[in-house]
């Protein structure tokens, strides 16, 4: 079948990523003799009537899209157009918020005909592989709707054998586009540079309550053999030249020795890059960082979320302050770039506490300290507690930016929260 994958255009500020998950599924499909088309509108640059003019012209059986929460009306509206410019052509959407909300999703649009939830690489295919609608009832993890019912089959079990999936699809991106932006003030020293992201692992143990992670890939952790990564970073530098990789996992360190012989097989293959990882700060040690660093990782990026242990415990981070301060110290002292994500906004939160939060960063001294807006996306826990007290001010999908409060809070005004980050931007600079 000829499959098309894509999602919504969404202009970006920093540096554009691969879709990698859609190359995940990508790869797939084309392992089980498909026709696909993948399309990246982001690094593009496309607009929506870029990317609907590509879609006539490809003309294919199977379009799917992958959406975040703010993006979903977007992906719904070019859905749209593809079914109504070809009534035949299956249109599917998979990622995050359809996952997480799968029936209000369908109820949405008359024009979209199914939803994956959650990984997608096996599910999908054993959609092209069924004739019709009868037959749907026997794949796991889809959700679809017929004369206004909506059926859903049981989850699919995750996959357990990460080494079994085939690389993502560069060869159907335009590789050579992801570069670090010249504006990206996180990465200025790397500007121009060849940028690629890599999964090792999926899923996460941790439970932080703004974080619908662990609902989307699981509890259980699953990663990749050392010797899979290593691979396919030799793949991204000598194919592809890139020189600045990012590993996207949640918690890349989370199992310390796994990580300490990724970058032990990167140091004995002698491979040119500079890595960027994400991790946590309670699984971080000064044993980790020289090995990090030996390997060529020279930034660091803990989301440390708040300076106020009643607010990191309501966010359930299950880490307190003197950890983070430790890990930072750890990581500046072995020589890395430190960024930290902040959060505020959080029901119960001060102005006074969030002065406090802005104090604590910048006493670390960060590279960079980002500061957001608490969003109670669909699926988490602070969604549930907010929706349940009656504290979510919108159900406008397009509003959940991390930039805008939609949550009630009795102490803060939205303006004076918006006046808040504003001055957490400029004091930790």
């Amino acid at each position: 079948m000829k499959v098309l994958l894509t999602e919504p255009p969404v202009p970006v500020s920093q540096t554009p990523s691969p879709p990698l998950g859609l190359g995940y599924l990508a790869s797939h499909l084309e392992n089980k003799g498909h026709e696909v088309k993948l399309i990246d509108p982001v690094v593009l640059k496309y607009k929506t009537k870029h990317l609907t003019k590509e879609i006539k012209r490809f003309n294919p059986d199977v379009l799917g899209l992958s959406a975040m929460t703010p993006h979903i009306y977007d992906a719904l509206s070019i859905i749209e157009y593809a079914k109504i410019n070809n009534p035949n052509c299956l249109t599917v959407l998979g990622g995050p918020h359809p996952t997480l909300l799968a029936k209000d999703t369908l109820k949405e649009s008359k024009y979209l005909d199914l939803i994956v939830r959650g990984e997608g690489e096996i599910t999908l295919a054993e959609l092209l592989d069924k004739k019709n609608r009868e037959e749907w009832k026997d794949i796991k993890g889809i959700s679809w709707q017929n004369n206004g019912k909506v059926y859903e089959t049981e989850n699919r079990e995750m996959i357990k054998n990460l080494d079994e999936l085939i690389y993502p699809a560069y060869h159907l991106l335009p590789m050579d586009k992801y570069k670090v932006k010249y504006f990206d003030a996180d990465l200025f020293e790397k500007r121009g540079q060849q940028y690629g992201t890599m999964f090792t692992s999926r899923g996460c143990p941790s439970d932080c309550a703004f974080c619908a992670s662990c609902r989307i890939w699981g509890r259980t952790w699953r990663s990749r053999t050392p010797e899979k990564v290593v691979d396919e970073l030799k793949l991204l530098v000598e194919k592809y030249n890139k020189r600045v990789i990012k590993f996207i996992d949640d918690t890349f360190t989370l199992n310390i020795n796994r990580a300490k012989e990724i970058c032990n097989l990167i140091k004995k293959e002698k491979l040119d890059i500079s890595l960027i990882c994400i991790t946590r700060v309670d699984t971080f040690n000064k044993e980790i960082a020289d090995a990090l660093k030996k390997a060529g990782c020279f930034l660091v990026f803990f989301g440390i979320e708040s300076g106020v242990q009643k607010t990191l415990d309501y966010l359930n981070k299950g880490f307190k302050l003197r950890q983070a301060e430790k890990a930072v110290n750890i990581a500046q002292e072995a020589g890395f770039q430190v960024i930290s994500g902040f959060i505020i906004g959080v029901p119960g939160e001060t102005k006074e506490d969030i002065n406090t939060t802005i104090k604590f960063a910048k006493k670390l001294k960060l590279r960079s300290a980002k500061f957001f807006i608490l969003t109670p996306y669909p699926g988490t826990k602070v969604y549930e507690m907010t929706d349940k007290e009656n504290m979510i001010l919108t159900k406008d999908w397009s509003e959940y930016t991390l930039h805008t409060s939609i949550i009630d809070l009795p102490d803060i005004t939205r303006k004076e929260l918006l006046s808040l980050k504003r001055k957490a931007h400029f004091k930790t600079m």
